[in-house]
């Protein structure tokens, strides 16, 4: 959510013990284990002595993803963006009419069940990301300016994952996740190797990027895993106060060729930010909810259709009083908020929500001179309060509408086997004029390079 955002739990000394224990107890097995002989391909695991040793169960590979957009809109400069404007709510490539870096990934992993799901084990992942992708879901790491300065001035650079996982031999195997770990963001991936598209669904301004804390994996049947987890925030590393955050994801194959996923994110916290600071409300009530089918169909086809909805409560009226805030203006001279945003009870999801649609049908075909692919994306949004989409106005009803279609190429050549070319046009209609210089339509061309290693 743009203005009222955060969910924290703070881990006592206890949990921090353990997941430092656990750090310890992975990086001995590492160095015991003999050096690596070779390093092989993309998502290759680094060969040691021993085909049973720690090493030889790690995982290096990564991503990176650079792009051009031009603007139809022609966004304008003004004092505030004196070299240009930037792209209307768009999360990984702000820039118009320019080139980005729009993700540079390195990771690292080892399953925590590499040695069967009758043993038990350890492992990890670590995600080091750079390039524009990571503004939006950069973790908060206790600088209050994550929330009083825009997304397109975080830093550049993040962890997008770092946790210790444990292979309990139970029933079908139970995972174990102590750390920092990706949050399902419906259909989409914040990873552009996953993705259809070169951009992102305006839907995802509702999306939770990582959360924190300990999470439970297992496989109930082969058709059915399930996730449960508490977290202490949702995009932090730095708990700020004690509500929890709990998560919840099912992912259920019915049919060889139909595919459901679920995910439930409960329990953030609300600030309000007044004059460049924050203030913790006690309306603990936001509520995310997404769920997708995909669906193959044909030989080279597939459809997915991705709904998503957030619920969030109101500001606090003692809150507002209690601090000498003026409830007419909450955090500048641009954004009013409305009377009606100001609850005077615990009442929860009565002040604030969103809900997204999204429709995607994706084809591919081999041909001797390589993979040809086309995605089309229909997308359709309500912020009837203008809180959460970043060109929205608070107390304002928006909705809005995407129309994206995406031409993939990956050439045959060994060389760029591992390279795939896009290109996409995108049109963005609002129904109200918040694009580029005063337009409620906002029509963009992007073209990207992807290389997986």
């Amino acid at each position: 959510m743009k203005i009222m955002i955060n969910q924290t739990i703070n881990f006592k000394k206890n949990t921090y013990r353990l997941f430092l224990t656990l750090i310890i107890f992975t990086f001995i097995q590492f160095v015991s284990s003999p050096p690596p002989a070779h390093a092989s391909g993309y998502g290759q695991n680094y060969t040691a002595g021993s085909k049973d040793s720690f090493l030889s169960k790690i995982k290096l590979f990564g991503t990176f993803a650079s792009s051009y957009t031009y603007n139809f809109a022609n966004p304008a400069a003004d004092a505030q963006f004196s070299n240009g404007n930037y792209n209307g709510n768009y999360i990984d490539n702000y820039k118009a009419n320019g080139f980005t870096v729009n993700e540079f990934d390195i990771t690292a992993s080892k399953d925590a069940f590499s040695n069967g799901r009758n043993n038990f084990g350890v492992g990890f992942k670590v995600s080091l990301d750079t390039g524009e992708n990571i503004q939006a879901v950069g973790p908060y790491t206790g600088n209050y300016s994550y929330y009083t300065q825009p997304v397109y001035n975080r830093p550049l650079y993040g962890f997008r994952q770092f946790y210790v996982s444990l292979g309990i031999p139970v029933g079908n195997g139970l995972k174990i996740y102590i750390g920092e770990k990706n949050y399902l963001i419906g259909f989409e991936s914040y990873n552009l190797s996953r993705v259809w598209t070169n951009t992102y669904s305006p839907i995802t301004a509702i999306e939770p990027g990582e959360l924190t804390g300990v999470f439970f994996k297992y496989p109930f049947t082969k058709r059915l895993n399930m996730v449960f987890g508490i977290a202490m925030t949702d995009n932090a590393l730095s708990p700020i106060n004690r509500y929890p955050t709990f998560e919840y994801i099912a992912s259920y194959k019915l049919l060889r060729f139909l595919k459901f996923h679920e995910g439930i994110v409960y329990g953030a916290e609300n600030f309000i930010i007044y004059n460049n600071n924050l203030y913790q409300d006690n309306l603990n009530r936001f509520f995310y909810n997404f769920i997708d089918a995909k669906y193959k169909f044909l030989k080279y086809w597939k459809a997915v259709l991705d709904y998503e909805v957030g619920l969030n409560g109101g500001i606090n009226k003692s809150i507002v009083y209690g601090n000498g805030i003026n409830p007419a203006r909450f955090n500048s001279s641009e954004n009013i908020y409305p009377s009606f945003l100001i609850s005077t009870s615990d009442s929860t999801f009565n002040k604030s929500r969103f809900s997204g649609i999204a429709f995607y049908l994706h084809h591919y075909y081999l041909l001797n001179a390589g993979r040809f692919s086309q995605t089309m994306r229909e997308t359709m949004v309500s912020d009837p309060n203008g809180m959460w989409e970043e060109e929205s106005v608070p107390g304002i009803a928006y909705h809005y509408f995407d129309s994206t279609f995406t031409i993939g190429y990956r050439p045959p050549s060994r060389i760029l086997k591992n390279v795939q070319f896009r290109l996409e046009f995108e049109n963005q209609i609002a129904n109200h004029k918040i694009y580029g210089n005063g337009r409620s339509v906002q029509d963009t061309i992007n073209a990207m390079a992807v290389y997986t290693f």
